[in-house]
């Protein structure tokens, strides 16, 4: 997978915008690249600039979002230090929130792409659960520095049972509309620290 300095480029925030757009709209296996190349407007090489196929555009946009929830958490760290310490995880939940996510193109692309049976999905997922567990290692790391997180949690652990949880809330979220069965990842984060405390 590329890099995290590509999110920066116009040319790729605008592949990465039009190709959810259209997946809400059309769904993941109903996008095609040339369907991406025609509505936003660049060329055949720009898209392979990038990527070679539909799938690994696809776990790129998981990966962006990651990079965007981290971005976002380090700012409500840089917010909070003088308010609540717990404040930045919040903007964790927040991006799992299922009334809001429920139509999210990061679900209807995870879903997808765990109903691949393919080497290349399987390595494009891959990727995206280590660049997940290292992001959420960084993040709990930083919470136990600020006293949010008792120390003697291990760090690792906890960020594969938290994505477990959220991999699980994806997946929940997609399949089911009743309003009782949503789980806020609040509730899951809790329960994690108190289970490995």
């Amino acid at each position: 997978m590329a890099n995290t300095t590509i999110y920066d480029n116009p040319s790729f925030q605008k592949i990465l915008i039009t190709t959810e757009e259209i997946i809400l709209e059309k769904g993941c296996r109903k996008t095609t690249l040339r369907d991406i190349i025609e509505r936003s407007g660049l060329s055949k090489g720009a898209i392979y600039h990038y990527v070679e196929s539909k799938d690994e555009l696809f776990g790129l946009i998981l990966q962006s979002k990651i990079e965007k929830m981290n971005e976002e958490f380090h700012q409500a760290v840089a917010n909070s230090l003088r308010e609540s310490a717990s404040k930045p995880f919040g903007v964790v939940s927040e991006n799992f929130d299922s009334r809001q996510n429920k139509k999210d193109a990061a679900n209807l692309i995870f879903v997808y792409l765990l109903s691949q049976e393919n080497e290349k999905v399987t390595n494009i997922l891959n990727q995206v659960y280590r660049y997940s567990k290292e992001t959420g290692i960084r993040w709990i790391k930083m919470g136990q520095e600020n006293g949010v997180i008792p120390k003697e949690i291990n760090a690792e652990k906890m960020a594969v049972m938290f994505m477990t949880f959220s991999y699980g809330l994806r997946v929940t979220q997609f399949l089911s509309a009743a309003e009782e069965e949503k789980i806020e990842l609040s509730d899951i984060f809790k329960l994690l620290t108190k289970t490995l405390t």
